[in-house]
C-alpha cells in the first residue's frame, strides 16, 4: 500500500478490506471482507469526512483559476458560503502562506513552492481539524523545500493536527509528536521522534534512517 492510498482509505476515495479509522475519537470505518460494521448515515460519515484537508505532492490546482479562485472554490461549492465570506476567509489564508501579492495570479505564473503554499491555503479553506500531507515537498527543488516546512512548521505550533508522509527527516524530528516507519504497508515501528532518531528497534528502520541522514 503506497502513501497516497493510504490516505485516501482514510477519505473514502478508495476502500479498505479489514480494519478501523478513528477520526477524532469517532469510529469511521469497521471494515470486515470490505463491508463496514459501522452503520454511519451518509450525512453522518460527510460530516467526518469535511474535517479531514488534504495537501498532494502534485499541487492540483485548477490551471484556469487564479490563486483566490482556487482557494474560494471548495468552501462556496461544497461548504456552501456565501462568496463574500468565502472570499475573506481565502484572502486571510493566502495572507498566511505568504502569497497575498499574488491573488489574481493563475499556476503557470507561480513557482512550486508557491504553488504548494496555494494547496495549503486550499485545504485549510475547508477549516478542517486534521489536515493530510502526502509528501508535500517531494515535487519541489531543494531551493523551495523551506518555504513549505515554514508553512507546516507554523500549522503545528498552532496546534493542528497533522498526518504527514515525508522524507524530510529534520523536520518530522523537530515537528512530529508521533512517528511512524512503514514498510509495504506495514508498521514496523511507532514511537516518539526521540526514539525513533536515537534507537530505533528495526533492521530496516535503522537502514533507512542511515541512508537518508547519510545522503
Amino acid at each position: 500500500m503506497n502513501n497516497l492510498i493510504t490516505y485516501f482509505t482514510i477519505v473514502h476515495l478508495e476502500t479498505i478490506n479489514h480494519g478501523k479509522i478513528w477520526v477524532e475519537g469517532k469510529l469511521l470505518d469497521d471494515r470486515i471482507d470490505s463491508v463496514n460494521q459501522i452503520k454511519l448515515s451518509h450525512e453522518e460519515s460527510t460530516a467526518i469526512l469535511l474535517e479531514m484537508g488534504m495537501v498532494f505532492q502534485r499541487f492540483n490546482l485548477f490551471p484556469h483559476k487564479t490563486v483566490l479562485e482556487n482557494v474560494m472554490l471548495a468552501p462556496i461549492h461544497v461548504r456552501k458560503y456565501p462568496a463574500d465570506k468565502a472570499e475573506a476567509i481565502a484572502k486571510a489564508l493566502i495572507q498566511k502562506v505568504g502569497l497575498s501579492d499574488k491573488l489574481d495570479e493563475y499556476p503557470s505564473r507561480l513557482s512550486g513552492g508557491q504553488q504548494q503554499r496555494v494547496a495549503i491555503a486550499r485545504a485549510l479553506a475547508m477549516q478542517p481539524k486534521i489536515m493530510l500531507f502526502d509528501e508535500p515537498t517531494s515535487a519541489l527543488d531543494p531551493e523551495l523545500v523551506g518555504e513549505v516546512l515554514n508553512v507546516m512548521k507554523e500549522l503545528a505550533a498552532e496546534g493542528m493536527t497533522m498526518v504527514c508522509v515525508t522524507h524530510e527527516m529534520g523536520f518530522a524530528k523537530e515537528v512530529a509528536d508521533r512517528v511512524i516507519f512503514m514498510y509495504n504497508g506495514e508498521i514496523l515501528e511507532d514511537a516518539t521522534p526521540a526514539e525513533i532518531f536515537t534507537a530505533p528497534k528495526h533492521e530496516k528502520t535503522q537502514t533507512f534512517l542511515k541512508s537518508i541522514l547519510n545522503a
